[in-house]
């Protein structure tokens, strides 16, 4: 099955390539990349660096609700490296690396660090998709493909029913994680201890999302992150000359980055690149340029996040490095660096206002 969805993944790749060559003027391009500067491309990484740094704040306020001595640079690098695996490696294996292979460093169990995950891209989606529908309003009948709009309005539909059902998924969890146990059939299981040993930290990381005053704050956050990505988008957008109106760069931005669930090669070569382009020209940039600043913008993000990820575990060590404190010990095992594997999980507190 994996060997499968890489072959449709290249496929796809290979197709939406072929829908940005095949009608493309390479002097027309040429001459849209000349358009680019030093600073132009200095100022997108600005703004890009600013945007990790509010991905990485959001992170650690999840993480630090259910650790509250984690430090905040604690969870750079483990961000950094997982946006680089997800570069270079097929099936997400950055998110991979992320729940299982920083959880001495995390000071957090695997299934806590994947609830995070999970509360992550909800929160990604409900900002993405907000942005796409304000650009939808700005386009007349026919300015962008309707298959893709019918299939952003399902995402929308989606990505708010997760928002509003993910506070309430908590408490179910932990009723079916509470009650799993004493079932007749499955009384004594080892696997069932398990689940329900591991089913209790999802569901503490579950119910970050339960506080409102918390909810409120990771949703700012999730704002401020696409905001300062979006203005990579729309700084490239400027120094490239691209002549679309102001909310161009922000519709490619949305446009662009949902493309990004559909299965493809790693990086997202050709989907990311093609609906970019096409929210671009949608707003009044002409073709060539479209597909100059989509190559651009992705050719930012790409470099760099894969360099920013792979200078920490090149510098680090491949096997993440463990804060000082370690993780706290199993109970009853005596042994500070055992791996985390508790009965059952703290509760969270609430965190202040200030920090």
């Amino acid at each position: 099955m994996r060997w499968l969805k890489l072959s449709v993944g290249l496929a796809t790749t290979a197709g939406f390539v072929w829908l940005l060559a095949r009608e493309v003027d390479l002097d027309a391009l040429g001459r849209a990349f000349a358009g680019l500067s030093v600073s132009t491309v200095l100022l997108a990484l600005a703004f890009l660096a600013a945007g990790w740094a509010v991905r990485i704040v959001r992170w650690w306020w999840m993480l630090r609700a259910l650790e509250p001595t984690l430090p905040l640079g604690a969870c750079a690098g483990p961000f950094l490296a997982g946006m680089a695996v997800n570069n270079v490696a097929p099936f997400r294996a950055g998110d991979a690396l992320r729940v299982l292979g920083f959880r001495r460093q995390l000071r957090a169990p695997a299934m806590a660090v994947a609830g995070t995950l999970v509360v992550e891209r909800v929160l990604d989606v409900a900002v993405l998709t907000g942005i796409l529908f304000l650009g939808l309003l700005g386009l007349p009948d026919g300015a962008f493909p309707r298959g893709f709009a019918v299939a952003a309005a399902s995402l929308a539909g989606a990505g708010l029913a997760a928002l509003l059902v993910l506070p309430l998924l908590a408490p179910a969890l932990g009723r079916i994680r509470e009650r799993l146990p004493g079932r007749r059939r499955i009384k004594g299981r080892r696997w069932a201890r398990a689940v329900s040993r591991h089913g209790a930290w999802l569901v503490e990381a579950l119910r970050l999302v339960h506080s409102r005053p918390r909810m409120l704050v990771l949703i700012g956050l999730s704002a401020a992150a696409w905001a300062c990505e979006g203005a990579v988008f729309a700084t490239v957008a400027a120094g490239i000359g691209a002549g679309a109106e102001p909310m161009g760069p922000w519709f490619s931005l949305a446009a662009g980055t949902l493309a990004t669930a559909i299965p493809s090669a790693p990086g997202h070569v050709g989907t990311f690149d093609w609906f970019a382009a096409q929210g671009l020209e949608a707003y009044g940039a002409s073709a060539e340029v479209a597909i100059a600043f989509a190559l651009t913008v992705h050719a930012v993000l790409w470099v760099s996040s894969t360099a920013a990820g792979l200078f920490f575990l090149l510098t680090r060590g491949i096997r993440p490095r463990r804060v000082r404190g370690g993780v706290p010990p199993v109970p009853g095992s005596g042994e500070a660096s055992a791996p985390p594997a508790f009965e059952k999980p703290p509760a969270v507190p609430e965190l202040p206002r200030r920090q």
